[in-house]
């Protein structure tokens, strides 16, 4: 989850387990709109249940989900919206959602290579791309009023960030920083695709971040999974 930075340093910010295993939060987001019902990221394949029961608690219907969104298709992101038939068919979990995913993260979901094979799940990419139920984003994009789709590329070459405006700018950046320790651009995980083209995205969605009021969501994140985002000389702070 920190690539290059010494476990000297990281280790103080997490109970580290053996094998040098933290514990990581899975913090899909939910964005009511005036004619949609959003969800941003999906967890787990076998979090999927527990989404469900979530969602059920704020009176949703899987049926009422309108749109789902992923910053990226890493299995850990999307394969919570799906579940897997025995005779291995896809089952969506939100038959009536549209699926918005950049057509790059799609093509590279579609076709991993060696390394980014770990990551993806085949399966759950053709079924996207075949449904007929895929938005694919290029550029930025919005699909309410005040939900901004914006290609953010680094983690993977096709990842998105998510903004919303109303009484103040909400920002979704899905791995690009999963985690508050991650508001320091020189922390990145070790699977990030392109670092140097992380830090310019992580730089340039906090640049903007901080010309207002800015809630942050941490996907990853277990004891701060949000918080609104602050300057601090050249560093980025939360307060929860």
């Amino acid at each position: 989850m920190f690539g290059v930075v010494p476990k000297s340093l990281w280790e103080k910010l997490y109970t580290v387990e053996k094998d040098n295993r933290i514990v990581l939060g899975l913090n899909p987001v939910l964005i009511r709109g005036e004619n949609r019902i959003i969800l941003v990221d999906a967890g787990t394949p076998e979090s999927g249940k527990n989404l469900l029961n979530r969602l059920a608690k704020k009176g949703i219907s899987p049926a009422e989900v309108s749109d789902l969104v992923f910053t990226h298709l890493h299995y850990d992101h999307c394969g919570g919206a799906f579940s897997l038939s025995g005779d291995g068919n896809i089952i969506p979990l939100f038959p009536n959602a549209r699926v918005h995913v950049t057509r790059q993260e799609l093509e590279d979901a579609l076709n991993p290579d060696e390394r980014t094979r770990h990551f993806y799940r085949t399966e759950i990419a053709s079924y996207i791309s075949r449904t007929g139920r895929a938005v694919l984003i290029e550029h930025p994009t919005f699909i309410e009023e005040d939900v901004e789709l914006v290609p953010a590329p680094g983690h993977t070459l096709g990842h998105l960030a998510v903004w919303v405006y109303r009484d103040r700018q909400y920002l979704i950046p899905g791995d690009l920083i999963p985690t508050r320790h991650h508001l320091n651009v020189h922390y990145m995980t070790g699977f990030d695709e392109n670092t140097r083209q992380n830090i310019q995205t992580k730089k340039k969605l906090l640049a903007k971040a901080a010309t207002r009021p800015t809630v942050i969501f941490f996907y990853h994140g277990t004891s701060c999974i949000s918080g609104t985002v602050y300057p601090d000389g050249k560093h980025f702070r939360i307060r929860k």
